[in-house]
Order: C-alpha cells, then structure tokens, then sequence
C-alpha cells in the first residue's frame, strides 16, 4: 500500500471562497454567485434502462444479467416516481451540503456539475459511478424504505445522498494522493475507511456517541461486531494466501447488509463519530491516513476480549518485523 499525501492544510490567511464562486463587483454591490450545482438525470428511455444506466451498471453486473436488464420493459411505478419526485425537490439543499461534507477532506474539490443518476434494477439503493455520479435505484429505494411521502425517508434521502457524495470526495483524495491497494489487506482496510466515512454521513441518530461514550445502540451491537470485526482484521494481515472462498467469507458484511452486521463499516462510523467532537475538522487526519487509520482506529476503540487480542496481535506483528 502506497499513499503518497500531498494535501496542505489550508491557513486563516487563505481565501475561504472556494474557486469555483466568483466574486461579481459593481459600484453598488458585491454580488457572490456559485456555480456549482447539482444535475438530476433519469436513466430510463421509454420504459427501459438507458443506456447511461447501463454504462453505469457494467461493473456491477455480469455481462449476461445486463443484457438481460436492458430487455426488460418495466413502467415506473407511481411509488417510484414518488422517489423520483423527492429527489428532484432536493437539488439545491444537496448542493448546499457540499462545503460541509468536504470539511474533512481539506482541499479536494469535486466539479462544479455533480450528477444524480435515477434508475431501476441496479441492486443497491444507492452509488456512486467514477468522479461526479450519485446514482440511485428508485426501485430499491421503495422496496427499503417504503414510501418516498413518509416523513421519515425526508431525511433519510438526505442521508444517503451524504453518504454517497462523501464516496466521491474519497475517490478524489485517492487520486490525487496516489494510494496504491497492493494486496488484498489494503482493499479491505480501504473499504473499512471509505464506507466508514460514508457511514458516518448516512446512520441516523441512535448510532451517535452520547460525548464520549457510544450510544446504547451501539454498545450492544459491538458485543457482536467487535469480535467479528478482530477476527476478520487480524486474519487479513496474518495469512497472505488466502482463496477466494476464504476472501468472500471475509468481505461478507463489511459495508453490505443490515447495519447490525456490519463489521466494517459501522464500528469506524462511530469511532469516527467519536473523534469528530462535534467538529469534522477534526476528522482531517484520518482522512489523510488512508487505509493506515484502521489499525489505529482500532487499537484505540476496541474494547474487553477484542481489545486483549488486537494488542496481542499488534505486539506479535512489531515483533516479527
């Protein structure tokens, strides 16, 4: 694993507008316009997959299951259209989310024009597609969550869109720092950090430190995930040849399925949470660890029998170096 950071932390003598808003002066005012804004785009032509949708599902789907998806004719529904309906509301509060949601990522800047790609049949709810797509699956969405008109799900799109868009600011910071995934552990622990930092921005309320101390939620759910989340950590680091099978196994439920399993993803969202204090400023140094933050994470957060065996593990891996 190689990251190389480049990232200089920005100074109180910097500009804070970002470049991407220009200043318009005349004799009587001073005018800020941003151009900045959010596109919303649907992927669907005459009750088919478009083949934008399309494009975007190839790295998702085997070659024979899209063939098949873009046969399908499929009319959107009226709850679909619904989630169509509330997304398309959410354009310019979404696009006011930006300068929050890129506080811990210092100065990465995404393009001005950042697209939401609606469509059906993708699998997941949501995603995000190369450098500047959030896509999301209106079929999906109503099949998780129900009705687009519960209050609820208001926020909850919200959520999602946070966690996605946070997706796009990590593929950036990837690229401009370099970060090479060599072996199978550094795809693990990547995953680790950036569904983490995506969880962050999406799991509601009750996952929350209460100050320093993890909510009640979370205390019960990580009895359960804490070793699970060990095992699987200190497998990956140890043991160099494993096979496929022993690979799925140990992805399995780091950022998929229902929150309460998932190992990965969900403890680094609360200890990330944790170390936020309420100021995401103070998430910046992890951000710019990479997949090394895990580890560190880790030592720090785990607790009783976990605890007791990622120190052994630690102290038998400095040993051996």
């Amino acid at each position: 694993m190689n990251c190389n950071s480049n990232s200089k932390k920005e100074t109180n003598s910097e500009s804070t507008t970002p470049s991407s808003i220009k200043v318009k002066k005349n004799s009587l005012i001073n005018k800020i316009e941003d151009n900045r804004f959010i596109k919303v785009k649907i992927g669907i032509d005459s009750d088919q997959i478009s083949n934008e949708w399309k494009n975007v599902l190839v790295s998702r789907k085997s070659a024979n299951k899209l063939d098949s998806l873009s046969n399908v004719v499929k009319q959107i529904t009226k709850e679909e259209r619904d989630w169509i309906n509330l997304i398309e509301s959410k354009t310019n509060k979404w696009n006011a989310f930006r300068d929050s949601l890129k506080i811990p990522f210092q100065n990465i800047k995404l393009k001005d024009t950042v697209s939401v790609l609606l469509g059906y049949q993708g699998g997941d709810d949501a995603f995000s597609y190369k450098d500047q797509t959030v896509c999301f699956d209106v079929k999906a969405l109503n099949k998780a969550y129900g009705s687009a008109k519960n209050s609820v799900n208001d926020n909850r799109i919200d959520r999602i869109f946070a966690h996605e868009f946070t997706h796009l600011l990590h593929k950036q910071w990837a690229n401009k720092n370099n970060l090479e995934l060599k072996t199978f552990k550094d795809q693990i622990l990547w995953e680790c950090v950036k569904e983490g930092f995506g969880m962050y921005r999406s799991m509601s309320a009750k996952w929350f430190p209460i100050g320093d101390s993890l909510s009640l939620t979370s205390k019960n759910t990580f009895k359960n995930l804490y070793p699970i989340f060990t095992e699987k950590i200190i497998k990956v680091s140890t043991q160099s040849n494993l096979t496929s099978e022993e690979k799925n196994d140990l992805h399995a439920n780091l950022s998929r399925g229902s929150m309460k399993k998932k190992w990965g993803a969900l403890p680094v969202a609360v200890w990330l949470a944790i170390e936020a204090k309420g100021n995401d400023e103070n998430l910046a140094k992890w951000v710019n660890k990479g997949p090394d933050a895990i580890i560190l994470l880790a030592k720090k957060y785990l607790t009783n029998e976990s605890k007791i065996a990622f120190d052994e593990f630690l102290k038998s891996n400095k040993s051996s170096e």
